[in-house]
């Protein structure tokens, strides 16, 4: 996506959209170093305009250009400034699109700017649900229906203009949608349908007047169609011709009510009915899949469906991405991904989740189903072979593919090139019954680790690895309580590491003949708390743990854990003046160590972390609010090393952030800076990348004076465009001096200032 430059979008929507841009629609956004991963399969609603289909789907929209069958997406990367599409409207009159989310939020894309409008001011006696239902153009204003009631909104000066609380018997009750016709707006609401003119006041709700002739159950659907309205509640539609209200007819399995030039379509479970001017049946078009909305455009019939995307025919259209927008872990290895869609409940709780796994191989998405896995459910692990893409291993939380089969074992699976090979369970291996594995992880030598809890009556937690050369070999971790809730382990010098979240268990560490043990008590490490969440070894060998209640560090772990008395300690960071340790308080779901030995940390409601590598300053904090990223619960963390590319899973779906950062090696690889030219009001840092382990770099001037020096660090080195004095240096040509760590070999690039 690039930034489309104001004088195209001068009328965006009335000529640009003639052709669909390919880099980008709207640009406000950076999408240099974010991208999505959202599944736009589950499309809700569909809106011709200028010739473009645009759907919304969870977590973005698309835009389909039938002429020549492109396709382009939107999201938080882009334009929106939330996920979660609840209401999505065009106004011809203003040429602007109008977004609504559940979090109560607004999106107005136009022309020539966008604009994020945060909730609908309510006020304060108001407690219930904030989401947009629906948003419909009123000339250059929109009224905006939800839980509430009804407000009216200026497109134009973008101010909410009225509010409308809809009480009856002093109980609150919600609107789903509006229409505008002949001046009069006309509510769906869980009460009946209610109308009152336009251009009055609508705040007092006692002069919103009812319909005689039709029902006061609740209205899902409204729309105006040819000076008439047509309202549905349940599968019975009606509408009003401007003088009377008259019954139209029953719709099995009514699910949406849509108008498209001279066309009102009806769609039901899995077809559109189609009405032409005078309201008469021009055919019905069956999909064959569960559809959300559908709209006919010209002589094209669409569908938008739950799964497949939009639906043309037998065609199914959709930007390629995973199945859903669920992710418990994610896993990167040589440009290919894996998202385990989960989960767990409390670290415990089986959700029986039966969407299998999915992979983009490289060129496109593949939906593993659960048929693959003799029913497996509740997949939160994939770990691929780091020496072979093509093999990897599939780990499932739920022991059973239902708790009416108990007589099937789940387990783990190994794939190879795609198919499913083996399946190891209680039956064939030293899994244990019952088949509750939170992850498993290759060590240098090929050998598998896997981390199992629940086991046996007594609900037991073991660490078992299978061994590179077919072997097998199971440990008692000997956890403090039952169902200690294994997470996915990691190794570090023959020690398995496994984080154990439940029961006050802590941390575990074996070699496979020993077990240690990290918790809550004085000598035995002091965590903040015994329920470890997350956890990992850095590259100076310190062990960095993540409790339910904030963030711990050990020195030298191996010798601590041996020597049967040591303590963690706190990152001790000042705020104010004031010391406090990082991350008081705070759940860590993960922690990932990238090239530069720099932190990534993970939380259940505070979104990311990005810390140095000691932990005491803060390089980047993402959330929701600041970010593409779509939630502030992140499950899981995963850094390509060869291009610092680092992927968040979250309950709403993946995204993923272009870091600096990348395993660097004893050689050069292609080196390079950027910004390059650096230009005037720049006050960041030029980042050269492309370097080997602690290469030497020297920045000079063209008469080879020296102006900085500096280490690499995970392939980079960054200079912030000052001298050795901490003055910006003045404009000019600077040459960037470069030797590996043994001096055998050397580089040199350039670097251009304007002042």
């Amino acid at each position: 996506m690039i930034n489309t430059p104001k004088e195209l979008r001068q009328g965006i929507f009335a000529a640009v959209f003639s052709i669909l841009l390919p880099m980008g629609v709207f640009a406000q956004n950076s999408t240099i170093r974010w991208d999505d991963y959202f599944s736009y399969s589950n499309v809700g609603h569909i809106l011709e305009i200028n010739g473009l289909i645009f759907c919304s789907a969870e977590n973005g929209f698309f835009i389909y250009n039938p002429s020549n069958g492109e396709l382009e997406k939107n999201s938080k990367v882009n334009d929106l400034n939330d996920v979660g599409l609840t209401a999505f409207n065009y106004s011809p009159e203003t040429e602007q699109l109008m977004i609504g989310y559940k979090s109560g939020e607004m999106d107005i894309l136009g022309p020539e700017d966008n604009h994020n409008m945060l909730e609908i001011p309510l006020h304060q006696s108001y407690t219930g649900d904030k989401m947009v239902n629906h948003i419909e153009p009123a000339g250059n204003a929109a009224v905006i229906s939800g839980e509430f009631g009804l407000a009216t909104f200026d497109l134009e000066n973008y101010e909410f203009m009225e509010t409308c609380y809809f009480v009856q018997a002093g109980v609150s009750f919600g609107v789903k949608e509006s229409a505008v016709s002949n001046g009069v707006i006309y509510a769906a609401s869980d009460k009946g349908i209610f109308y009152h003119p336009l251009d009055e006041f609508i705040t007092n709700f006692t002069a919103w007047q009812q319909p005689e002739g039709v029902p006061t159950s609740e209205f899902q659907h409204i729309v105006q169609f040819q000076g008439n309205v047509v309202a549905a509640t349940g599968n019975s539609v009606y509408r009003f011709d401007g003088d009377n209200w008259l019954y139209f007819g029953d719709f099995p399995n009514l699910k949406d009510l849509t108008v498209n030039g001279n066309t009102l379509s009806i769609t039901r479970i899995g077809a559109v009915v189609n009405f032409d001017e005078n309201f008469n049946n021009t055919g019905t078009v069956n999909f064959g899949e569960d559809l959300n909305t559908g709209l006919k455009v010209g002589s094209v019939t669409y569908g938008g469906s739950i799964l497949l995307g939009l639906l043309d025919g037998t065609n199914s259209i959709y930007p390629d991405g995973p199945y859903n927008n669920q992710s418990w872990s994610v896993t990167v290895s040589k440009g290919e991904l894996w998202i385990a869609p989960g989960g767990i409940t409390n670290f415990f709780n089986p959700q029986q989740n039966p969407n299998g796994f999915y992979h983009f191989n490289g060129d496109h998405w593949v939906h593993h189903v659960k048929e693959e896995m003799n029913g497996a459910r509740d997949i939160v692990d994939i770990e691929v072979n780091p020496n072979d893409n093509t093999e990897y291993y599939v780990i499932s939380w739920f022991e059973h593919p239902t708790w009416s089969q108990p007589d099937v074992h789940i387990g783990i699976f190994r794939y190879k090139d795609g198919q499913m090979v083996n399946h190891y369970n209680s039956e064939n291996s030293e899994i244990k019954f019952r088949e509750r594995v939170g992850g498993a992880i290759y060590d240098e030598s090929g050998n598998l680790w896997i981390g199992q809890s629940h086991v046996g009556d007594q609900a037991r937690t073991y660490m078992i690895r299978k061994e590179a050369g077919g072997g097998w070999k199971s440990i008692d971790l000997q956890a403090a309580g039952a169902g200690a809730g294994a997470r996915k382990p990691f190794v570090y010098n023959g020690y398995g590491f496994l984080a154990l979240p439940r029961q006050d268990s802590g941390l575990k560490v074996t070699d496979m003949e020993k077990v240690y043990t990290i918790d809550a008590s004085v000598n035995r490490g002091n965590l903040p708390s015994p329920q470890v969440t997350a956890a990992a070894i850095d590259k100076d060998g310190v062990l960095w743990i993540g409790t339910i209640l904030g963030l711990r560090v050990l020195y030298n772990p191996i010798e601590a854990i041996q020597s049967e008395s040591f303590q963690t300690q706190p990152i001790v960071i000042e705020q104010n003046g004031i010391p406090e340790a990082l991350l008081t308080d705070v759940q860590v779901n993960d922690i990932k160590v990238d090239g530069a030995n720099q932190k990534w940390v993970a939380t259940e409601s505070a979104g990311v972390y990005y810390f140095s590598e000691d932990g005491t300053s803060t390089v980047y904090h993402f959330t929701a609010g600041n970010s593409p990223l779509p939630s502030n619960k992140v499950n899981f963390i995963a850094i390509d090393k060869e291009t610092g590319i680092v992927y968040f899973a979250t309950d709403k779906g993946v995204v993923s952030y272009r870091s600096d950062a990348v395993e660097g090696g004893d050689s050069f690889g292609d080196v390079y800076s950027y910004p390059n030219p650096v230009r005037p009001g720049f006050t960041g840092e030029v980042t050269i990348k492309g370097l080997p382990i602690d290469a030497d770099v020297r920045i000079v001037d063209i008469s080879g004076n020296l102006i900085y020096k500096t280490k690499s660090a995970g392939g980079v080195a960054k200079w912030d465009t000052k001298n050795m004095k901490g003055k910006p240096v003045a404009s000019g040509i600077y040459l960037v001096l470069m030797t590996n760590s043994d001096a055998t070999e050397t580089k040199q690039t350039k670097i251009a200032i304007v002042r």
